[in-house]
């Protein structure tokens, strides 16, 4: 098992908490998806991506490489959007970031939204009504929680719950939420 630092996890949480604007805790958030995607076997991870025409910004692109401990069941490309937001994401934010996987033909992209999305997964409401065109046009987005994050232990579990939320994604319908 390939243990998680819990202090550098924590470290970073305080950063992004200690940060005074948006924008210090997005680049927070951004340096632990960083971290935590690098661990994962196989993958490989660039930051901070600026579409040519400086229309369009992603937080962060991974190289899935499939490797038999990592995310052999998602696809090449994966696209991270972060949110250190004191509420749940909006669905203005999450079709944002939908419309971005689209154009580029992405099929999964992962939310790490500190408190969720808001809606509800049952009634298919708010942002969560967002995963059934998503799905219909061929993307997953898999959304966690810093409380998701700060109770991992080690790669392993991380690695399972993108798993989980992919497969979640796909039964659901767009968006693999718990």
């Amino acid at each position: 098992m390939t243990s998680l630092d819990s202090t550098e996890i924590q470290r970073i949480l305080q950063l992004a908490a200690d940060a005074t604007n948006t924008d210090a805790q997005g680049k927070a958030y951004e340096e632990l998806a960083q971290y935590l995607f690098e661990l994962i076997p196989g993958c490989l991870v660039e930051r901070n991506g600026i579409s040519y025409f400086g229309t369009e910004q992603v937080d962060l692109g991974v190289c899935n490489g499939k490797h038999q401990n990592g995310l052999h069941a998602l696809p090449h490309v994966i696209l991270i959007e972060c949110k250190d937001w004191s509420r749940p994401v909006d669905s203005a934010t999450l079709g944002y970031f939908i419309n971005i996987l689209a154009n580029r033909s992405v099929e999964a992209g992962i939310l790490i939204a500190a408190n969720g999305v808001t809606g509800e997964v049952r009634e298919q409401s708010h942002a969560h009504a967002l995963g059934i065109g998503a799905i219909a046009r061929g993307m997953k987005v898999l959304v966690i929680t810093t409380q998701e994050i700060s109770r991992l232990t080690c790669i392993e579990e991380l690695v399972d719950l993108l798993l989980r939320r992919f497969l979640l994604a796909h039964m659901r319908g767009g968006l693999g939420v718990p």
